[in-house]
């Protein structure tokens, strides 16, 4: 998780996925993903055995610390800006 936190930082055409990443443990694992919210896709891994419903996953992502800012570009703002209509 060090080093995707850095290679993000450090090269402009990277993003993260983190759709692999249990919602719950997200901040344990990029606990300055705030800072890189700007390069960060939400994704779920679902559906697939073990992973619970996307409301579920959505309902835990949005109950992290996070500004409503970083929320917003998490969950479609960095998407947007990748592949605009």
């Amino acid at each position: 998780m060090d080093t995707a936190f850095f290679l993000l930082r450090r090269h402009k055409n990277m993003y993260l996925d983190i759709s692999g990443i249990p919602p719950k443990t997200l901040l344990q694992s990029f606990p300055r993903l705030e800072e890189i919210a700007h390069k960060t896709l939400f994704g779920t891994d679902w559906p697939g055995p073990g992973v619970p419903e996307i409301q579920e996953n959505l309902a835990d992502f949005q109950n992290l610390s996070l500004s409503d800012a970083a929320r917003q570009r998490i969950l479609g703002g960095t998407a947007d800006e990748i592949w605009p209509e």
